[in-house]
């Protein structure tokens, strides 16, 4: 009596263990499999960047003001400090009845047209509703960042 409740209880545990096996194999083959977008993440980076920081697009005084620009550092000189090598990026500035338009970064940036060829360049594009301080004037704005590079 005891060896067939001894082998019914080994049998149950080796049921047991194969199932927290299997469940474990398929959680381990799913995770290798997994791919993490860096190209993404680099690009809302770089976006981050430019919008947040003093040194590149960011109003400042005495605090860097959010969802504001300004129009002094809206040039290609001055962005191509902010931005590497491995992106090209594509401002499209629009404000009254202005629009303004920089290409950082021209090998890449003048390449936004290949952007359906998903297989050769990461393209990503945002817009912005902003505020541009022009000289202490603050004019409603538009922004629209391009973002590409080679996969």
């Amino acid at each position: 009596m005891d060896i067939s409740k001894e082998s019914v209880y080994w049998v149950f545990r080796i049921m047991i263990i194969s199932i927290a096996i299997v469940i474990i194999i398929m959680i381990v083959g799913s995770i290798a499999d997994y791919d993490i977008d860096t190209k993404g993440i680099k690009s809302k980076i770089l976006r981050n960047k430019l919008m947040l920081d003093k040194n590149c697009l960011a109003y400042s005084d005495y605090r860097v003001h959010l969802g504001t620009i300004d129009k002094s550092k809206f040039s290609k000189l001055h962005l191509q400090n902010c931005i590497s090598r491995e992106f090209g990026v594509k401002l499209n500035l629009t404000y009254e009845k202005f629009s303004e338009e920089i290409l950082v970064n021209d090998d890449l940036a003048d390449k936004i047209d290949f952007c359906y060829d998903e297989k050769t360049f990461f393209c990503e594009r945002k817009k912005y509703n902003i505020i541009l301080n022009d000289n202490s004037k603050e004019i409603p704005a538009k922004l629209t960042m391009d973002v590409i590079s080679l996969k």
